[in-house]
């Protein structure tokens, strides 16, 4: 797990010091992807998208997808910050994620300066099992 943080100044780091540091693009912050694969995994997931829309109502949710999208290479649902003014709230964002995401594969990223392919690597934060991305899409 890369165990980003936030910090006053709008970088995150990992508490490794081999991880460079980025500087987030003024936007929505962060995004949180929670993949799930079967009809036992959906249905986990719903109950941590439940329990999530309850813990941070300032959270935006947007429809599940029951296939795989983009660079996510199972289904998922996604959710978002919301905005800039969220982005101090990524530990507790984080903590909650690691206490309750059980089996399920979650993927936290940055929006930064750095660009996609950083984001959903080395910037990127997970919980459970780390999935391949399909991060050739980033370079079209």
């Amino acid at each position: 797990n890369n165990n980003n943080c936030i910090n006053d100044d709008q970088t995150a780091s990992s508490s490794s010091s081999s991880q460079p540091s980025f500087k987030l693009k003024e936007r929505n912050p962060y995004d949180v992807h929670v993949y799930y694969n079967g009809p036992h995994e959906r249905s986990d997931a719903m109950e941590l998208r439940k329990d999530m829309q309850l813990e941070f109502p300032w959270m935006r949710f947007f429809p599940y997808r029951d296939r795989p999208i983009g660079p996510h290479p199972v289904p998922m649902w996604e959710a978002d910050f919301g905005g800039y003014d969220n982005r101090h709230r990524w530990s507790e964002v984080r903590d909650f994620i690691e206490m309750e995401h059980g089996s399920l594969s979650v993927l936290i990223h940055p929006h930064s300066e750095d660009g996609d392919t950083a984001d959903h690597t080395k910037n990127a934060f997970w919980a459970g099992q780390v999935l391949d991305l399909k991060l050739e899409i980033f370079s079209s």
